[in-house]
């Protein structure tokens, strides 16, 4: 084997090592009803369910939380993020203008 090969293999294997002590930490973290919704959300809006995993194991390394978030207490961070980086949506309609002398005239049934 090449050592490219090599460095790939080993690269895949720490990655998912990595990813594998991330879920553990994860069902440490999570109750099984919130980690399940997470996982749905992951399928939809994967950056943001990365972005709240990462949150979490880092409030967890943190000693930030003391027993398992449940389902409610995860929708709320999801809201309190959402409104964080919620932008407001702008529309401008510009409407081109042109003379139409039929606005002027009278009609007469």
């Amino acid at each position: 084997m090449s050592s490219d090969t090599q460095d790939k293999q080993q690269a895949n294997a720490q990655t998912q090592r990595n990813e594998e002590e991330r879920q553990t930490l994860l069902a440490q973290i999570l109750e099984p009803d919130a980690r399940e919704r997470l996982g749905r959300i992951a399928l939809v809006k994967g950056e943001l369910a990365r972005g709240v995993e990462d949150m979490l194991i880092r409030m967890a390394r943190m000693n930030q939380i003391r027993k398992k978030v449940t389902e409610d207490e995860l929708k709320d961070m999801l809201e309190d993020i959402s409104t964080k980086n919620r932008q407001e949506t702008k529309i401008i309609v510009s409407r081109k203008e042109f003379d139409d002398s039929d606005d002027e005239e009278e009609y007469d049934f």
